[in-house]
């Protein structure tokens, strides 16, 4: 379920396995939502979940976050770098 390449969740992996986790839960809730101690379970379980997910998102928000600052300094430095070189370039033509 983790991107080895970045250390991250892979979004795809993730998705797939929510859906799968979502699928069973629904199954196994209709099962046992006839009993009033067995719903307050499922709503308890559902709300560790909904905790998980949402730490899981926040966390992928930080990452991307902190990818897009990276790809907005590298992008600075090669914009900067080009500047150079062509002033460098008609410098020389000169």
């Amino acid at each position: 379920m983790t991107d080895k390449n970045q250390g991250g969740i892979n979004p795809v992996a993730a998705a797939v396995a929510g859906a799968v986790v979502g699928a069973g839960a629904a199954v196994v809730g209709a099962m046992v939502m006839g009993n009033k101690k067995n719903r307050a379970k499922v709503g308890k379980v559902f709300n560790d979940v909904k905790k998980q997910v949402k730490g899981y998102v926040e966390k992928m928000e930080k990452q991307v976050q902190e990818k897009k600052g990276r790809v907005n300094k590298v992008t600075k430095s090669v914009k900067k770098s080009l500047d150079r070189a062509v002033k460098d370039v008609k410098k020389a033509a000169k």
